[in-house]
């Protein structure tokens, strides 16, 4: 691809570009839209102007010109709850759970190895009885 010099800020420009990325000038005629497009053409359709917009908000009650009003803080003080002396009780145990997890997983491991490990085993015998054979 060759390069071309651009008109206003003498910039040497890749010819595959519209615009030149010095100063924007483009290097290709736009073309004007001489017919009327079909949201012209409607009849039914309202092109509202920003004076026309701001009507219609402050028919509704709104202005966008000024800014809405802050509410005043209100700070309210609350007292704490009272609450009635208990008995004090005995202190809560935290690693009950800990164990009782623990006592799930092995539980859930020998089940597996009891299940799993004849399996294992069969299958050996079964590849070992192959491989003898063969020889």
């Amino acid at each position: 691809m060759g390069l071309k010099k651009c008109d206003k800020c003498e910039e040497m420009v890749d010819e595959a570009k519209a615009f030149c990325p010095g100063c924007g000038s483009a290097f290709v005629e736009e073309e004007q839209r001489q017919d009327v497009s079909s949201f012209e053409r409607l009849d039914n359709t309202v092109q509202l102007g920003n004076t026309m917009y701001n009507q219609m908000l402050s028919d509704m009650g709104l202005n966008i010109d000024k800014a809405p009003e802050k509410p005043e803080k209100r700070i309210e003080v609350i007292a704490p709850i009272a609450t009635a002396p208990t008995a004090k009780a005995a202190p809560r145990r935290t690693d009950a759970p800990a164990k009782r997890s623990n006592t799930i997983w092995i539980v859930l491991a020998v089940v597996v190895l009891l299940v799993l490990l004849p399996v294992a085993a069969a299958s050996m015998i079964f590849l070992v009885r192959d491989l003898m054979s063969r020889f």
